[in-house]
């Protein structure tokens, strides 16, 4: 394929958006794409601090976007999450260039689900997995005919090539005869979502009082849980870049999660063995995170467990994905058949529409 010159605009809301612009950038810029960086937020900027190929501008509103796409003038705009200003004044007309969502769930009706708006004036949205876990998400979800016409299942990104270099990430953490999960909640931290650190400590306690070594690596801020989180047997990191962050993911046994999508599909992409514990949302639609992580369960790609999910039954679980070699090669195997790389397919729709 005719590799790219032209110029693109990523647009990254929040960690996990910035994560997959991240990936699909790295692959255009591979490719001699112009890559323009905007970020919502300061704090996103440690997740593409090394890549220096990358022109980096913070754009906290509408108005300092357009600023940025009159003088930059991308021919692509990536807009990852679609439901970035949908609703402000001020980002309602469609800009002189290709425009393209870049999406990690099925919220695609303004109607149904007023609570999520999404930009309907974009030229196509990709999703961010295969079409067999799209489908399956369907069965939850509703999306009028003209809509689902635009939306394309690219695969799953970020992706990555295996990690080679696995015991010189592990010894970096002083890792040895144990096994390691890596618990990761958000960017915003486990705070606010307390109950899953709780039900993850609670679950690795029990296991440790029956001789089981493990250890946990909690990535995030630590304010607020400095008590839970005092134990000799977690490890902790503020923040890691993409990179490091992968790697250090694919380096581990078992990942221990909320619903975040950024970070199951890495786990899948690594074919690391995840658990999502998962909450219902006092909103207007509270089942959100539960079904969009129900199609990864169905196709057998991970373990849910709720809010109110027993420390008991996750620990037995826990268990089995990281003791018995017949279970963990069963959801190994799952996630090798779904798993599909979309960068690629990313950039080659790219080059169609254009």
């Amino acid at each position: 394929m005719k590799k790219s010159t032209s110029k693109y605009l990523f647009v990254a809301r929040g960690p996990g958006e910035t994560g997959q612009a991240r990936s699909l950038a790295k692959y255009i810029a591979q490719k001699k794409g112009k890559i323009v960086f905007c970020l919502l937020q300061e704090k996103n900027r440690a997740f593409v601090s090394k890549d220096k190929e990358f022109k980096i501008y913070l754009t906290k509103a509408p108005k300092e976007l357009a600023k940025v796409i009159k003088k930059e003038k991308p021919k692509v705009l990536l807009m990852f999450n679609s439901k970035t200003w949908a609703l402000d004044k001020d980002f309602q007309k469609k800009p002189d260039c290709l425009s393209i969502g870049v999406d990690s769930n099925w919220l695609f009706n303004n109607q149904k689900y007023p609570a999520y708006p999404f930009i309907e004036w974009l030229d196509e949205y990709f999703v961010l997995f295969p079409e067999k876990i799209f489908s399956l998400g369907l069965k939850n979800f509703k999306i009028k005919k003209h809509i689902l016409k635009r939306i394309t299942p690219v695969g799953f990104i970020p992706t990555s090539e295996p990690v080679k270099d696995k015991e010189r990430i592990r010894k970096k953490y002083k890792i040895k005869d144990e096994k390691l999960i890596f618990a990761y909640f958000s960017g915003f931290g486990a705070a606010h979502r307390k109950f899953a650190l709780d039900n993850l400590l609670s679950a690795v306690e029990k296991l440790r009082k029956k001789n089981r070594k493990i250890k946990v690596l909690y990535i995030g801020p630590q304010e607020g849980l400095e008590k839970e989180l005092n134990q000799k047997w977690i490890l902790k990191k503020e923040k890691l870049p993409c990179s490091e962050y992968f790697k250090t993911l694919a380096s581990s046994d078992l990942v221990f999660q909320h619903q975040g999508m950024v970070t199951l599909s890495q786990a899948i992409s690594a074919q690391i063995p995840v658990i999502c514990n998962v909450s219902l949302l006092k909103a207007s639609l509270p089942k959100i995170h539960f079904w969009e992580v129900v199609p990864f369960q169905r196709a057998k790609m991970c373990k849910m467990f709720s809010k109110s999910s027993s420390a008991k039954k996750i620990a037995r679980t826990i268990a089995k994905l990281l003791y018995n070699k017949k279970e963990r090669n069963k959801m190994i195997k799952a996630q090798r058949k779904f798993f599909k790389k979309g960068e690629e397919k990313a950039y080659q729709l790219i080059q169609e529409l254009l």
